[in-house]
């Protein structure tokens, strides 16, 4: 039978309860019980600090995995770029894999956001009160530029999309 530490302290505690109350005297095998449960305690030591070792260990490398992936994504998202202004540099709007795997379309002005270049212009009409504060309300913006108003300190500005599938 596999004695945990929790059964040695037990038996600890009924050899406890057997101590004679008139002579203090301890029960017999009791140092031996209690020799047990020390042993126990530093083997659950010994496993706690190795778990917490292993813990730390697998946090540094969800650490180091974690950089390679933002490395990764600034990487692509540097590579979509170049290979974006590239395309529109050379008047390229589609590419495709002669294999089929592939195709890249350049889609010339098929994304619209709003710029606020300056907040302090805009009229608060086209601000959304978020407690206590005002923001530039891009949605109502963009719907007035696009319904031909001007907006002071704002513009609508299109920009290219490099599409992959």
């Amino acid at each position: 039978m596999n004695i945990t530490l929790h059964t040695a302290t037990e038996a600890v505690r009924e050899l406890l309860d057997q101590i004679d109350s008139e002579t203090g005297e301890l029960p017999e095998g009791f140092e031996q019980a209690r020799e047990l449960v020390a042993q126990k305690a530093v083997a659950t030591t010994a496993y706690l600090l190795e778990q917490e070792r292993h813990v730390e260990s697998v946090k540094a490398y969800i650490k180091e995995l974690t950089a390679k992936v933002k490395t990764a994504e600034k990487r692509q998202d540097w590579l979509r770029g170049y290979l974006q202004s590239h395309m529109s540099a050379a008047g390229i709007s589609e590419i495709k894999d002669e294999r089929g795997l592939f195709h890249a379309r350049l889609l010339r002005e098929r994304d619209e956001s709003v710029e606020v270049w300056d907040e302090s212009q805009l009229p608060d009409d086209y601000k959304r009160e978020i407690p206590a504060k005002y923001e530039p309300d891009k949605t109502l913006i963009k719907r007035a530029c696009k319904e031909g108003y001007t907006v002071p300190g704002a513009r609508l500005i299109k920009k290219d999309r490099l599409e992959i599938k």
